[in-house]
């Protein structure tokens, strides 16, 4: 019962961040190289997602994998999304703030 609730809840994670980031299925599956009935079937808990697929949610998605499968909200989550939102950078800062980003996070766990 208890992997059944927390597969739900990963489920329900990963719906709420495409949303959140206003991405459509197709866009998603697109970045992932998944299907969008595949991510559709993710997202109605009727699949439970490998974790190469993990992987490949969490980095389109921009949170940590742990998020996905426990909730743990780590930084990453907030500051892609607030560079995506601020509206005084352009469009190539915003690409090259985010990079520089994801490169720190990179090289942090690779300690």
């Amino acid at each position: 019962m208890r992997k059944e609730r927390k597969l739900m809840n990963l489920a329900k994670r990963i719906r709420a961040r495409r949303e959140t980031l206003e991405l459509t299925q197709e866009q998603l599956a697109t970045a992932t190289g998944l299907s969008p009935q595949y991510i559709s079937l993710i997202e109605q808990d009727k699949r439970v997602p490998s974790v190469s697929s993990l992987a490949r949610f969490a980095d389109e998605l921009e949170v940590t994998v742990d998020y996905l499968i426990t909730g743990k909200e780590a930084v990453i989550s907030d500051t892609i999304p607030a560079i995506r939102a601020d509206g005084k950078l352009t469009i190539d800062a915003k690409k090259a703030l985010i990079s520089t980003v994801r490169e720190f996070y990179r090289s942090k766990e690779g300690r």
